[in-house]
C-alpha cells in the first residue's frame, strides 16, 4: 500500500478540523487569531489532536477510489 502525500494528509485533517466547526479552536499557533472578534482567547489543537485528525485524513485517503 503506498502511503498518501503528506501535503495532501495535511490538507484533508485542516480540511475536516475546519469542517467541525470549531469556533474558539485553531490548527495552531500560526492560524490562530491574536485578538477574536469575541473578545476570548482562541485554544490551539495540542499536537495529540492534530495527529487524530492526520490519522483520520490518511485513512480516508487510503481509503479513496485509486488509492
Amino acid at each position: 500500500m503506498i502511503e498518501p502525500d503528506e501535503t495532501l494528509v495535511v490538507a484533508r485533517a485542516k480540511r475536516n478540523f475546519a469542517a467541525k466547526g470549531h469556533g474558539d479552536r485553531a490548527w495552531d499557533a500560526d492560524n490562530a487569531v491574536q485578538a477574536p472578534l469575541c473578545g476570548g482567547s482562541i485554544l490551539v489543537l495540542s499536537q495529540e489532536e492534530r495527529d487524530e485528525y492526520l490519522d483520520q485524513a490518511r485513512h480516508e485517503l487510503r481509503s479513496e477510489p485509486g488509492a
